[in-house]
């Protein structure tokens, strides 16, 4: 049985380049030949050595080319595969005498087995085998034990010469992790919360059956933050990145209802195919064509794409793809999943009515792809408010279209295998205003509901004759709303234990005793608890915090600038008192989050826009101390602003956030410094600050 090592007295290495969906055959002017006959002879250190010449077989020089390597002892057998990736035919030269080099030093003699150096199997089987820093990306260790995930088989042959099926299966599982679990392994900031389940999706034998399109794409989104080996080679992150988004492109080429027009005829067609001679021509127009079905998944992908680009430098690179999402969900009639409707079947003609939708007879999966499509539409509204927050836009989605149930409590949507029916059928229609658990839809949802509202009453005073009404009942009712939110928090953290701690409290003593923890308990319900607790926590403190910040937009201004200038005399209204109370209530919130999160890692996407927008007023402050004198409590503040854009720089890189931390940070310098500031100074940061406006017609982030 072969070993695994070099034969000592003859060893046989051939090399052939094969091109993808060819197969190997020898010329057929000569079907005796034997391409062994022409083999080159040498040796090395001794031992003889016969190379085959490589034999080209190509119908088109764009393929990428894989050289499959094979050493094999005397007998024939093989000792491993390595593929590596030959951009075309002319770069054999250099790969063969790449080749020649690796050979060379497998031929070495082996180290004597009492030297101390460890070397593992799973390295000799293979002459090229290596560490990780020097192994090619794309390739795969012979011999791999570890199985690749079954849902995975579709795009696996399209993943050949970007990453294994292994490092395939690390991106998925990481696409999984959940916020906070470790400070080594942090979960990805574009995933804010799981949609779809991991059971479902990772299932041994059945899993979901999901379009390859946003299986590539949840694996873009994992390798542009996970910290597995093959993305830790340097320019293996942004080569991988390129590669796979190259791959959702082309996969969702035909899905994507953009890229299909009209015919005379009423029938959809490719783009693509509007160019070829044959669309002339009667026969193709009266062809059965058009995209495919659209599913819960395209919107799923959007969204994705949208989220990541976003939270780039190249923001406005994301609006095709919301708007995308926001088409494709309106076609599948998300916002309608549970419309109340009293026709029967026969007679209501809504595809999304509740009338086609049995209740008696449901299965797991109808109530799973349910859960699914109400999930997806409750992610779209939060972004919609976000995202209008962020880039001083309108909202697309409006209260009143939303005929859909609040979505289902994380932990029960985890295990929705054991949950009784019953529970499942005690809905309520979405979206809430308060606070009822710590799942994200539980705490985030209510929050973007009461942006939404602030978001109106913003643009209700820039209109040009609305805007001179009367807001205060408005205002007031949005006050009650935030009153309710705050004290739903309040009673989260009082169900899980969680009391408010003081800045003297060790970050150790965080988590306040349970009345039981005496008592001995499951192990794996005590890390359930304690892990539920953590999660309240950290969902109480950051919730307090965006309430603070969302009485400051309703109270306040949006734009730094006008701020400044204060033109119309705003900081001497009861207003801009009620907005600097908040900012300095939401600065102590930060310090915190700090303390329970240092790194900034549970909600880092969404996290950045609040901390900015809550800042404002502290740099108001810190502008006018030179003239007001010195104020402790606002430089502490300011501090503590300064340090958590710092951490937020760190964990997901936004250049608002640097040039504002910039900002913060030279004004304080001013008004510590006994020198008076220069006018070059004063206006280098006005500059800075003007980037960003939330001014009529002005578009916040969205350079």
């Amino acid at each position: 049985m072969h070993d695994g090592r070099i034969s000592e007295t003859h060893t046989q290495i051939d090399f052939d380049i094969i091109y993808p969906d060819q197969e190997e055959h020898h010329d057929a002017t000569d079907p005796g030949s034997n391409p062994a006959d022409d083999h080159e002879s040498t040796s090395i250190d001794g031992r003889s050595l016969q190379l085959q010449p490589p034999f080209l077989q190509y119908r088109n020089a764009s393929y990428d080319t894989i050289i499959q390597s094979s050493v094999g002892d005397k007998d024939g057998n093989l000792g491993s595969a390595i593929p590596q990736v030959v951009d075309s035919p002319t770069e054999l030269p250099r790969r063969t005498s790449q080749f020649m080099q690796d050979i060379s030093s497998v031929l070495s003699p082996p180290l004597p087995t009492n030297t101390g150096l460890v070397s593992s199997r799973r390295e000799r089987q293979s002459f090229g085998a290596s560490s990780i820093s020097s192994r090619p990306i794309g390739s795969r260790e012979f011999g791999s034990t570890k199985s690749p995930l079954k849902c995975l088989a579709p795009v696996l042959p399209l993943l050949v010469g970007i990453i294994s099926p292994d490092e395939a299966c690390e991106l998925l599982e990481f696409y999984f992790d959940e916020a906070g679990s470790s400070l080594f392994r942090v979960a990805s900031p574009y995933v804010l919360t799981h949609v779809l389940r991991k059971q479902s999706l990772l299932h041994p034998t059945q899993p979901r059956e999901t379009t390859a399109a946003l299986l590539v794409t949840m694996m873009w989104v994992s390798a542009q933050t996970a910290d597995i080996a093959v993305l830790l080679i340097p320019g293996s992150r942004p080569r991988i990145c390129d590669a796979l988004r190259r791959l959702w492109m082309e996969l969702l080429e035909k899905r994507d209802r953009d890229h299909w027009h009209r015919a005379p005829g009423g029938h959809l067609v490719y783009q693509q195919d509007c160019f070829r001679r044959e669309f002339r021509s009667e026969g193709y127009h009266n062809r059965e064509t058009g995209p495919p079905d659209e599913v819960i998944d395209d919107v799923l992908t959007f969204i994705l794409l949208c989220i990541v680009i976003s939270g780039g430098d190249f923001k406005t690179d994301c609006i095709p793809w919301w708007n995308k999402a926001l088409r494709s969900a309106q076609r599948l009639g998300l916002n309608r999943q549970d419309e109340k409707c009293n026709a029967s079947s026969a007679t209501c003609v809504k595809i999304s009515c509740s009338a086609h939708k049995p209740s008696a007879t449901e299965t797991l999966a109808s109530i799973e792809a349910q859960e699914e499509r109400r999930r997806v539409f409750w992610l779209l509204f939060c972004l919609d408010r976000h995202l209008a927050l962020s880039y001083n836009a309108t909202m697309a989605i409006s209260d009143d279209e939303c005929d859909v149930f609040t979505p289902l409590p994380d932990e029960m949507w985890e295990n929705l295998e054991t949950i009784p029916m019953e529970l499942l059928t005690r809905r309520s229609y979405g979206p809430s205003t308060s606070v009822t658990g710590i799942g994200f839809f539980e705490y985030f949802l209510p929050l973007m509901a009461i942006l939404g509202d602030i978001i109106l009453l913003h643009h209700l005073k820039n209109h040009p004759r609305f805007g001179a009404l009367d807001d205060q009942a408005a205002t007031s009712s949005v006050e009650n709303l935030l009153e309710n939110c705050s004290r739903s928090v309040n009673d989260l953290a009082t169900r899980y234990g969680v009391e408010r701690t003081d800045e003297s409290t060790p970050s150790g003593e965080l988590l306040t005793p349970s009345p039981n923890d005496g008592q001995p308990h499951d192990p794996s319900i005590n890390m359930r608890r304690s892990k539920s607790r953590t999660q309240a926590q950290l969902v109480t403190a950051y919730a307090t915090f965006i309430i603070h910040v969302l009485r400051v937009l309703l109270y306040g201004k949006w734009d730094a600038v006008s701020m400044l200038e204060n033109d119309d005399g705003w900081i001497t209204s009861v207003e801009f008192m009620k907005c600097a109370f908040h900012a300095i209530a939401a600065s102590s919130a930060v310090s915190q989050i700090l303390r329970r999160d240092p790194e900034l890692t549970f909600m880092p996407y969404l996290f950045g826009i609040y901390l900015l927008h809550g800042s404002f007023i502290l740099l108001l402050f810190a502008d006018r101390m030179p003239q007001l004198g010195p104020n402790e409590s606002v430089e502490k503040a300011c501090e503590t602003i300064i340090r958590a854009h710092e951490v937020c720089v760190v964990t997901l890189s936004t250049e608002f956030q640097k040039r504002f931390r910039k900002v913060l940070r030279s004004t304080l310098y001013s008004v510590r410094s006994t020198s008076p500031t220069s006018e070059e100074e004063i206006i280098a940061r006005r500059r800075a600050l003007s980037l960003y406006r939330w001014t009529k017609g002005a578009r916040g982030l969205a350079l």
